[in-house]
């Protein structure tokens, strides 16, 4: 097994609905659809402080890291713990504010009626 590093992060998943349908009725447009909706969805998470991690066909994998600073390692239990920071409260609300975002962003664009 590759060592690995505990890291303490949001992880958001956005599926597009209904995708089997829409691949049925767009057929070779259905890319165009889906880079429509990752534009927007990429746009958003990245302005908030998040990063588009991973693009599976139908759905997004959006990964909010807190800093370094906002994490201890409790010797005791042997895990990570988070901080109670300003800037790990924001990176959590910044989390939540991109899903509202990007919901209310795919209801109104014109490019997805």
């Amino acid at each position: 097994m590759i060592p690995g590093e505990k890291v303490i992060c949001i992880f958001g998943f956005c599926d597009i609905r209904s995708f089997t349908d829409a691949t049925e009725v767009l057929q070779e447009g259905v890319m165009i659809f889906v880079n429509e909706i990752g534009e927007i969805v990429h746009g958003i998470v990245d302005k908030y402080s998040g990063a588009a991690n991973k693009n599976i066909g139908d759905a997004f994998l959006l990964v909010w890291k807190f800093e370094e600073e906002d994490q201890y390692v409790d010797i005791e239990k042997d895990d990570i713990v988070l901080e109670k920071t300003n800037r790990a409260q924001q990176l959590c609300d910044m989390s939540m504010i991109s899903f509202l975002k990007i919901i209310a962003a795919l209801k109104r664009s014109r490019a997805l009626i």
